[in-house]
């Protein structure tokens, strides 16, 4: 599976590099740093933006609640089907391509607050106001001490996330092609 996943998610960088952002799948490492702090007991309510070939899906659902409604965003219909195709039986999990719809889904899903958002989005090679529109529905969808942790690979949204949330925390995760920094931020 990591071959093919692999080969997938270079071929996909290849042919649209600013939608995916990455030339490989993340590794277990960063797939760690991203997820080990969250409280899996309590969050009901997830959301990913940016899944890719579902390396970070795969490990929400084997680490969620079996109640957990998770809504998945990714924008590429080839990435969207290996997901959905690892994941016919979840009935939580639902796919949809604009992460700039984050609260629509929401409301269309009958969820009122996320618990945790996790986003693998290449911020810094999308539209600035892009950004700002995702940035802003991921703050408008959390809870009040909900969790949005994002990887990138550069320090250049350190500063964006500072100003639109009340605490954040950075890591460094070396050991990924290319090394990522975490940052683990709240409402």
């Amino acid at each position: 599976m990591q071959i093919k996943e692999s080969m997938t998610f270079l071929k996909r960088f290849a042919k649209s590099p600013r939608r995916i952002g990455s030339v490989a799948p993340s590794s277990k490492f960063l797939t760690r740093a991203m997820l080990d702090r969250v409280d899996w007991e309590k969050a009901r309510f997830i959301a990913e933006l940016g899944a890719g070939t579902g390396v970070f899906t795969r490990e929400i659902v084997r680490r969620a609640r079996p109640d957990a409604k998770i809504l998945v965003f990714e924008i590429d219909p080839a990435l969207q089907k290996m997901i959905r195709d690892e994941h016919p039986e979840h009935k939580g999990l639902t796919l949809h391509s604009d992460a700039q719809e984050l609260v629509k889904y929401m409301n269309d899903n009958g969820i009122t607050e996320l618990d945790f958002v996790i986003s693998s989005l290449p911020f810094t090679v999308l539209p600035p106001k892009m950004t700002v529109r995702i940035l802003n529905a991921v703050l408008k969808a959390l809870k009040p001490d909900g969790h949005f942790v994002a990887y990138q690979y550069s320090s250049i949204m350190k500063h964006v996330l500072k100003k639109k949330f009340s605490h954040m925390k950075t890591r460094f995760v070396m050991f990924n092609i290319p090394p990522a920094f975490v940052y683990d931020c709240w409402k």
